[in-house]
């Protein structure tokens, strides 16, 4: 008995040792899952906050930062001392777009400052029975407040600075930034636009940005009158830039944007982290006709330069190819003054590539894209791929416009099926997707990259979305069919497939 007493006693002695180990063996058990889970947070840096819900389909952070104050400016921190990784250089150091071994590796932040219907559905479902298909229709349908106050929602919260610490450790170390010219105002009578409140938020991402070390490239992606019709300039319809009634009238508008874009990226605040600019996404040169749209762009670049401060100083000046084609813009203004060429190249909205079976676009991918970057970056210079995805179907809800059908089920514009079985059931469920599936679309994201890198680099389009996880980078990486680092995704698929990537046309 005397030996139960002692230790009963020694018990209640070291009760509360007791009591706290068992806490920290608890504690370990809940907290070492949650680190497991998101491995992307393990470089989290101490002075970094809200990095706890980095989830690819996540806009409603737990902690999302502040709304930003429209009256109080942002401070740029002027620490350029970062570094995305190891493989790039940091932000105060020269990176070579012209011909370097270090390549863009990005991201698009898409349907943030301008939106999209199939990035985020949700922002037009209430409104779709108002007739609401594009930005302007739901400005104009919810009216100057209403918008405001569900754009700064929005803004507040598709982007955060766990959005630039992921892509940092995906080992990406550009990003694109597409903005509407009504991001910096001077509206005209009837545009319902929200102004100017986009440029703040976009100035905040700089920041975090610089603070990780990525670069940025801002591109003017909707212009006055709208560029090519489509929903991503703002305004789907007509093409009334250039084009049309008030065409003219609206390409000279878009000039002091650019200037004004300019002179913000030229500055010695600005010039390491946003070193690249591009002055017009997917003007419709079909519709516009190609030598009106270049002879804009050359017009453009001397507005750029010299709002830069003149030749040599200044953001690179991206122009993209206007669905022409890269071979009609050889030798365009041959030894322009850091002038780069882009190019948006995808499957699902070509009738002949949407058709080929997995082997014919994986060789495709390697030996056709690949030759025509080789190609381009010997007869025009440094060429670029600004937009690219693996999706090889085009069954994205409103991928092709609000209520405009899919290509591949034969419900867009009255064509057939891809085939006779054709559904777009289950596209975009990843809990659908076999592993034979998965496989092919990591090889597919490979090809291409082997094939952009013959050029500048490549921007993924799109970082994230919220319901179509073949567009969204970050769905790919969780789900496996894109690699979790891009600086290390193993031998070239091209080479080990025997598709060479960099033969130069011949015609």
């Amino acid at each position: 008995m005397g030996a139960t007493q002692d230790n009963r006693s020694c018990l209640r002695r070291h009760r509360w040792k007791i009591s706290l180990l068992v806490l920290i063996v608890v504690a370990a058990a809940v907290v070492v899952p949650l680190v497991i889970v998101k491995p992307w947070d393990k470089n989290k840096s101490n002075n970094s906050t809200n990095n706890s819900n980095s989830n690819s389909n996540n806009n409603n952070n737990t902690n999302p930062p502040p709304p930003v104050n429209p009256s109080q400016p942002i401070i740029p921190s002027h620490n350029d001392t970062a570094k995305a990784n190891a493989y790039t250089p940091a932000l105060d150091q020269p990176f070579d777009y012209q011909g370097g071994s270090v390549k863009m590796r990005g991201v698009n932040l898409g349907g943030w400052l301008v939106l999209e219907p199939f990035i985020t559905p949700s922002l037009f479902d209430p409104y779709i029975p108002n007739g609401v298909v594009d930005e302007w229709t739901l400005c104009q349908h919810l009216g100057l407040d209403a918008a405001t106050k569900l754009l700064d929602n929005h803004y507040n919260t598709w982007v955060t600075e766990d959005t630039f610490i992921r892509i940092r450790d995906l080992g990406l170390n550009h990003v694109r930034v597409p903005i509407g010219f009504w991001a910096m105002g001077n509206l005209v009578a009837g545009e319902p636009y929200v102004p100017n409140l986009s440029w703040k938020y976009l100035v905040r991402a700089i920041e975090w940005a610089r603070k990780y070390g990525i670069r940025v490239q801002v591109e003017l992606h909707g212009a006055p009158g709208s560029q090519n019709g489509w929903n991503h300039s703002g305004r789907l319809g007509a093409v009334n830039w250039i084009n049309g009634t008030d065409g003219a009238t609206n390409a000279l508008r878009t000039l002091p944007y650019l200037q004004q874009m300019s002179t913000f990226f030229a500055s010695p605040d600005y010039a390491h982290v946003d070193p690249i600019m591009g002055m017009l996404n997917e003007p419709n040169a079909q519709v516009i006709g190609g030598d009106k749209v270049k002879a804009w762009y050359q017009q453009a670049l001397g507005v750029v330069r010299t709002a830069g401060g003149g030749t040599g100083k200044g953001p690179w000046a991206v122009i993209h190819d206007g669905f022409l084609g890269l071979s009609t813009w050889a030798g365009f203004l041959p030894g322009a003054d850091r002038l780069m060429l882009d190019t948006h190249s995808y499957i699902m909205f070509d009738d002949g590539l949407i058709r080929m079976n997995q082997t014919a676009q994986l060789e495709f991918a390697c030996k056709t894209w690949g030759s025509d970057i080789t190609t381009s970056t010997k007869a025009f210079g440094p060429t670029m791929v600004g937009e690219f995805s693996v999706a090889v179907n085009d069954c994205a809800k409103y991928l092709n416009g609000i209520g405009l059908g899919y290509r591949w089920d034969g419900t867009f514009g009255g064509g057939k099926p891809v085939s006779p079985n054709a559904t777009c059931v289950g596209a975009n469920d990843p809990t659908t997707y076999t592993a034979e599936y998965k496989q092919f679309m990591l090889n597919f994201f490979n090809a291409q990259v082997d094939a952009w890198e013959q050029g500048a680099g490549w921007f993924y389009w799109n970082f994230k979305t919220e319901s179509n996880p073949l567009w969204s980078y970050f769905d790919g990486v969780d789900g496996g069919w894109i690699p979790k680092d891009v600086n290390n995704r193993g031998p070239s698929f091209c080479a080990a497939n025997g598709y060479p990537v960099n033969v130069v046309n011949s015609d």
